[in-house]
């Protein structure tokens, strides 16, 4: 999903957050967080993540809490944000149960969830869908930029039920690729590549689209020349 944000916008977000969360400073990104989940993980090793990726975030005293529920197939995870100090974090259970989750998704999930409460609990009150771009942000702020980068734009493969394997393409998140990238490297000096990306498929439709009405125009107007040509030296 494209967004309209520029590099000027990434930096007034980054700005704002950094200037709003004071006195907490993330060295470094962090690392081998998913290896605390086995292929066939279990909602025991999802709930100690958490609780590991909110210590890391600095919550103390707030205990994530991770739920089952049926959601829409668009949404990735849900939060539930008020003042108290359980943070319920609900996953989809039909994508639990077949493991459709990638380890680094449920990485990027929880860490996006994580990082409305953590915001919440630095005063961005704002609950409307704008925040979204500034949570994501945050939890790259956070050191989980890794995992949202890679599930943004992630192929996986899974069995279907006839036994075949079945790939599909996937994006998490609500900020672009270079736009993560962008943020990672303004946030921990790193020298990724901000490379903006479109969707190749799309644009070869539109230029096909563009091209047959051209190609039709043209036609006709070769069309209407050549009765007219007729017109006047046979007629």
């Amino acid at each position: 999903m494209k967004n309209n944000i520029t590099e000027r916008g990434l930096d007034l977000i980054a700005n704002h957050l950094v200037t709003r969360i004071k006195g907490l400073s993330f060295k470094k990104e962090v690392e081998l967080y998913e290896s605390y989940l086995s292929p066939n993980y279990t909602m025991f090793q999802i709930q100690t993540l958490a609780e590991r990726m909110a210590a890391y975030m600095v919550m103390i005293g707030y205990t994530p809490v991770i739920q089952l529920e049926d959601l829409p197939e668009n949404v990735a995870g849900q939060i539930n944000l008020n003042d108290s100090k359980y943070v319920y974090i609900k996953i989809d259970k039909s994508r639990f149960e077949s493991r459709e989750y990638t380890p680094i998704e449920l990485v990027a999930v929880i860490a996006h969830e994580l990082s409305h409460k953590f915001l919440w609990i630095h005063g961005f009150k704002d609950t409307s869908a704008k925040i979204e771009y500034m949570t994501d942000a945050c939890a790259i702020f956070l050191g989980f930029g890794e995992f949202l980068y890679q599930a943004s734009d992630m192929v996986t493969a899974h069995y279907d039920t006839d036994g075949t394997i079945k790939r599909c393409c996937r994006k998490l998140g609500y900020l672009e690729k270079w736009q993560i990238a962008y943020l990672r490297n303004k946030f921990f000096g790193l020298d990724l590549p901000c490379v903006k990306v479109y969707n190749t498929h799309a644009d070869e439709d539109e230029n096909e689209s563009n091209s047959g009405v051209s190609w039709n125009t043209i036609a006709l107007i070769i069309a209407i020349a050549l009765l007219i040509f007729y017109l006047l030296f046979f007629a």
